[in-house]
């Protein structure tokens, strides 16, 4: 039994309109978890045995849009970021929000209790060497994994097939690094449930969804979402029986492209398989803060074969 968390950046519960590529756009694995539902806030809810799509509070008490550093650090941590620093903070963590996620996380939570976590995302030698990167400006995600003895992997690991770019299918590699081969959503998706097979939580971050919402690029956000639901609808196929899946996100966006900033929406929180039972009153105010600690129930209590809403 292992858990697999796919944290994917930039995309609320929206509601079922053109302007919500998530639900005018085609999504046929997303669709057929969510009982012919795309991922709005119309389809929060139980879907059949082992699918649960909860709506899922971003915003955390603190007032402000969502954003990115404070969003991803509670996600890491499991503790309020947005309360701690009593704000919103976008963009890349300040020195204060990297030491609050360095001092206790989910690596390093999971490997003092004995557990093996890993991060799938490779990096690059040129990221390490950028001026930016060696002053400490890192992404939650980075400092989390560096804080931790879980190992940082990089492009031989990449090209092994024991890691995946953070795009999934290395598109946006391939524009700095053109001897790198483009792959397919589920060869990602099966690179990812490899590592799966090796470890207790495998973590993978993809932002591609917040960038196309920022830029509304022609066609970007139409490569996204067909892109993330062939490669979640390999990991939900091709999974074993006994592991989770949970997808969360850290802020609305990409789901209204009438806007080009961040939303006030709930964000999704997709659970895939067996999971400890879920009381009415853990639904009713879940949060940011509920993803840690709910991994821990299911790698410390074992599964109950199904999901008790």
């Amino acid at each position: 039994m292992s858990v697999l968390l796919l944290f994917i950046d930039g995309v609320g519960l929206g509601d079922d309109a053109a302007y919500n590529p998530w639900a005018a756009l085609p999504t046929p694995s997303l669709n057929d978890l969510l009982s012919g539902k795309s991922l709005t806030k119309a389809a929060v809810g139980r879907h059949g045995d082992g699918v649960l799509l909860l709506e899922t509070d971003a915003r955390l008490g603190v007032d402000g849009l969502p954003q990115s550093a404070t969003g991803q650090a509670t996600i890491f941590t499991g503790r309020n970021a947005p309360k701690f620093l009593e704000r919103h903070m976008s963009g890349l963590p300040f020195q204060r929000l990297r030491q609050f996620v360095r001092e206790d996380n989910l690596y390093l939570q999971l490997e003092r209790e004995g557990f093996r976590p890993a991060f799938a995302n490779s990096y690059t030698e040129e990221y390490f060497q950028r001026k930016a990167t060696r002053r400490g400006w890192k992404s939650v995600s980075t400092v989390a994994i560096e804080s931790a003895t879980a190992p940082v992997r990089m492009t031989k690991e990449l090209l092994e097939g024991k890691a995946v770019f953070h795009d999934l299918t290395r598109r946006h590699l391939q524009t700095f690094r053109p001897d790198i081969p483009e792959i397919t959503p589920e060869q990602a998706a099966r690179h990812i449930l490899h590592l799966l097979a090796e470890y207790d939580v495998v973590v993978q971050e993809f932002f591609m969804s917040d960038v196309a919402g920022h830029k509304q690029t022609p066609g970007l956000m139409e490569w996204v979402v067909e892109t993330y639901d062939r490669f979640l609808g390999c990991v939900v196929k091709e999974k074993r029986a006994s592991d989770t899946v949970i997808l969360v996100s850290d802020h609305g966006n990409s789901e209204d492209m009438r806007v080009k900033t961040h939303t006030m929406n709930p964000v999704p929180t997709l659970v895939v398989g067996p999971v400890p039972p879920v009381s009415e009153v853990d639904l009713s105010a879940w949060n940011l803060t509920d993803i840690v600690p709910f991994i821990h129930r299911i790698l410390r209590n074992g599964t109950s074969g199904e999901i008790d809403i």
